[in-house]
């Protein structure tokens, strides 16, 4: 008896401590013109992955005219920035003009919007904390 008690507390320390810190990101993507179309995000865990393209998550979900919620679950803390575009042709890219410009909606966490050139990382940041341990996050589609 005594080994299945010790068992026991073993498997929930173990459970606690794999929760520790695990948080949840939920992003609101208002503005979609459409739906007919795909919305690819991008969830970056620090400026370092965000530069080198290399995001904790992705995910795609079908475009909803109005307002789009997609959520990210059991993240360690930490900084992170969300981008995503709307794949209007359905081809799985961000199509771009002559001067490299999005010709689809696009956008970034903190609603960020460029000014003549890329938004920065300090701009999409946002902290995910144990004080925090949730984040709703909001963002326009740009067009």
């Amino acid at each position: 008896m005594k080994h299945s008690s010790y068992f026991l507390a073993i498997l929930a320390a173990l459970f606690v401590t794999s929760n520790a810190g695990a948080g949840e990101i939920e992003f609101n993507i208002s503005g979609v013109n459409d739906d007919s179309s795909k919305l690819y995000i991008q969830l970056f865990n620090g400026e370092k992955n965000y530069q080198a393209g290399n995001p904790e998550s992705a995910t795609m979900t079908k475009a909803v005219a109005g307002k789009a919620t997609i959520t990210f679950n059991n993240l360690p803390k930490g900084d992170y920035a969300l981008r995503f575009f709307h794949d209007q042709n359905n081809n799985g890219k961000l199509e771009t003009n002559l001067f490299g410009m999005p010709v689809e909606g696009y956008g970034f966490s903190n609603n960020a919007k460029p000014n003549f050139g890329p938004v920065s990382y300090s701009e999409i940041k946002f902290m995910l904390s144990d004080e925090n341990s949730k984040v709703i996050n909001e963002s326009s589609v740009i067009y």
